[in-house]
């Protein structure tokens, strides 16, 4: 559980072509000399190899970490270098199997995100017992991945031991260009799932850069800010013997642990603060992002001048005489959404695999186009900035970018309208469940000065029920005549409300682009929308290679779904089809169906067979000891209820016996867990429905949670006979 924003890398940018190339030397000359810095360092927690008799019983056990981070900005550019090191005590299976093996991630750069260069570096070594110690070459690191702009990496650690210890570090350094993003966040939460004898942080910002920070959940005292000798700003916080936490799910570090904000700003004032308050926000909402010009949203002429014929093919394909405001407020959401997120506008290398979904939209950038275009047909909103709930509150907001920004519409016809829009998959009318439940500060878009100033207000967003979102599955099950020991597997699952995010890897992009153009009536070409004609007429071409690509490439993320579903990797021949893409809120939710094979849950005794019924509903979570006792309220990202109806053909000849055990309810104001069973002839029909019924709960709360929680786990673990007759 590390806390830290940056993900573990590996040489991206700058490195391929490595084999007795000038690049190659020179990062093995720069490794080599942060080799010699790490491990020559005088920190003297990093020669610590005995750990307290108190934790002798841990799984491990962290002697050491130190985290440093620099920020600096020149030439336009940021330049990041940060450095994480970590001294561990193996002292159990669990922990040696987790560090056995470092999987590593390169960078994936995509039109979305250019501008930067990144390169890391890393070292691992290994301290016996006896005091023998080795380190590991990391030129022995295989491919996973080695694609362009998608590499990944994996080494084993040979000869790990439980009792040895792992040093191990990892430095950063990045130059990333600020055209397309705001900068990035230093976030430390200090706390792991393991004791940390001695903890180290250290941060040193550009005195050329402004900075806005908080101290989160802990004693100003531990922080301390100074200058160094280039008169750049420092924090540190030192601490020792912090104890483990074992609240690791559903807890939003942000807002439980210690936790060190700083927010740097690059073209600004060098000014040092303390967070932004209520009066800020207010400046920021009523001034500098209401105020700016149309030319604001990029390519908001375009929408502009193409939506009349929007609207106007809309009533034709509709049949329709007119659009109450309502309607139109959503036609302008989803054409806002498609020309933001489905369409190209750079000639930059094609994405149209599972990362082209996962674009992204600045929200203030989204929220001004749609008050533009809702001005533009005499709709009344309001312009709306909360935090996301894992960020914390208004109150501990550091920067702007902390915030996220919607639009309130008020249609004369209809109540109000949240039009946020995180992604291709939002929907008019719903909040993103990050920011359900939070404060929010709303102002008018438009009026006087004064007027702006006067409507300035805080609301609570509403959170969603239950019932608003909900995976449903029906699973009809088929022994094999031939083998009893597998099964046949036809499944349905249907999602909606926040859910259906859950299957974003499930679509396709081109499907999903042609099913939009028709919905949005948009009027252009399809090769225009995807920047190929003209000049860029031989990008069509590649669009389809790229197509046929993702649509081979889909079958093994339906495989790698199941597989993770059910611990158990499908035998036999997989279909799957895709009912309904639940891209829009007026049509059906998501639908898809599969079709697989499994062996793995049925064993043969004598002349009998033992089906592991209680897996057929995947996973469940199952609590350890430590996990029953919890000090930190619980945070999920939303209520919601989970329902499964599964139905067994008992094959001929057999009866089936034990399905007693299988019927289960536990019912109570945290969530439920119901089980029931019907036995007709020679078909068993379970369903199952589990509802957690509130996206927060206090910790006082927790043992509710545990009761339903555990009938899950106990329906997971269940068996029933297949018994000749």
């Amino acid at each position: 559980m590390k806390k830290i924003t940056f993900i573990l890398l590996l040489i991206c940018t700058g490195l391929t072509g490595m084999a007795q190339s000038r690049q190659e030397r020179e990062y093995q000359e720069d490794a080599e000399e942060i080799k010699k810095e790490i491990w020559n360092g005088k920190d003297a927690a990093f020669n610590v190899t005995t750990v307290p008799e108190k934790y002798n019983n841990e799984s491990a056990v962290i002697i050491a970490m130190k985290f440093s981070m620099g920020a600096d900005h020149s030439r336009k550019q940021e330049h990041l270098s940060t450095t994480m090191h970590e001294r561990v005590k193996i002292q159990d299976k669990s922990a040696l199997e987790e560090y056995s093996e470092f999987n590593i991630q390169k960078l994936k750069q995509n039109s979305w995100s250019r501008g930067y260069k990144l390169v890391s570096y890393m070292g691992i070594r290994i301290i016996k017992p006896n005091g023998q110690q080795r380190d590991i070459d990391m030129k022995e690191a295989v491919n996973v991945k080695d694609e362009a702009g998608d590499k990944e990496q994996k080494i084993a650690i040979s000869d790990l031991q439980v009792g040895d210890i792992i040093d191990y570090y990892m430095r950063i350094y990045k130059d990333k260009s600020t055209f397309y993003a705001a900068p990035e966040p230093l976030d430390f939460s200090i706390g792991e799932r393991y004791p940390i004898l001695d903890f180290a942080l250290d941060v040193r910002i550009s005195k050329k850069m402004g900075i806005s920070w908080r101290y989160l959940n802990a004693k100003d005292a531990e922080l301390k800010r100074t200058k160094d000798d280039d008169d750049n700003n420092v924090f540190t916080i030192n601490k020792k013997d912090i104890p483990k936490v074992t609240d690791e799910r559903w807890l939003y570090e942000k807002r439980t642990l210690p936790t060190l904000r700083i927010a740097y700003m690059r073209d600004e004032n060098n000014d040092v603060v303390n967070g932004i308050d209520e009066e800020d926000i207010k400046e920021y909402l009523t001034y500098k992002i209401i105020s700016v010009g149309a030319n604001y949203g990029l390519n908001y002429d375009i929408m502009k001048r193409e939506f009349p014929k929007v609207e106007s093919t809309c009533l034709k394909d509709e049949d329709l005489k007119t659009l109450t405001d309502a309607q139109r407020t959503e036609l302008i959401y989803y054409y806002v959404r498609y020309c933001t997120l489905f369409r190209e506008y750079t000639s930059s290398n094609i994405e149209v695999g599972q990362n082209r979904k996962f674009y992204t939209p600045k929200s203030h950038f989204v929220a001004n186009v749609m008050r533009f275009m809702l001005k533009e047909y005499d709709i009344p909103c309001v312009l709306a900035a909360a935090v996301p709930r894992s960020e914390g509150t208004l109150k501990d907001a550091v920067s702007f970018n902390d915030l996220e920004y919607f639009i309130i519409a008020y249609p004369a016809d209809s109540k109000p309208i949240y039009c946020y829009m995180g992604s291709m998959f939002s929907y008019p009318g719903e909040l993103p469940s990050s920011l359900e439940g939070q404060e929010a500060y709303t102002v008018a878009v438009t009026g006087s000065k004064r007027e702006k100033e006067a409507s300035f207000k805080k609301i609570t967003l509403p959170f969603s029920k239950k019932e608003d979102n909900v995976s449903a599955e029906t699973l009809d099950i088929v022994f094999n005549p031939a083998n009893l020991q597998q099964i046949n597997i036809a499944r349905t699952i249907s999602a909606k409300g926040q859910y259906r995010y859950q299957y974003m890897d499930m679509l396709l992009y081109e499907d999903m682009l042609k099913q939009e153009r028709k919905r949005v009536h948009t009027p252009t070409l399809l090769n225009a929308d995807l920047n190929a004609q003209g000049p860029l007429y031989k990008r069509y071409g590649e669009y389809t290679e790229a197509f046929s690509k993702a649509r081979k490439d889909m079958l093994e993320t339906v495989t790698t779904n199941i597989t993770n579903d059910y611990s158990i990797k499908p035998t036999d021949s997989i279909t799957y089809e895709i009912i309904e893409e639940g891209l829009q809120h007026r049509y059906p939710p998501f639908a898809m169906k599969e079709q697989f094979s499994m062996d793995g849950l049925v064993k043969k005794a004598g002349n009998n067979y033992i089906v592991d019924f209680g897996k057929l509903i995947t996973g469940q979570i199952e609590l350890t000891t430590e996990q029953r006792t919890r000090s930190y309220d619980i945070n999920m990202s939303y209520a919601r209820t989970v329902a499964y109806q599964v139905t067994v053909n008992i094959p001929e000849g057999y009866k089936v016996e034990g399905i007693e055990n299988l019927n289960k309810s536990v019912i109570n104001d945290a969530g439920s867990f119901v089980s029931t069973t019907k036995l007709e002839g020679n078909t068993l029909v379970v369903t199952v429905r589990k509802c957690y019924n509130h996206a927060y709960e206090p910790a006082a709360s927790w043992p509710q949670m545990i009761a339903f929680l555990d009938a899950g786990a106990d329906f997971n673990k269940q068996k029933v006979l297949l018994k000749k007759i």
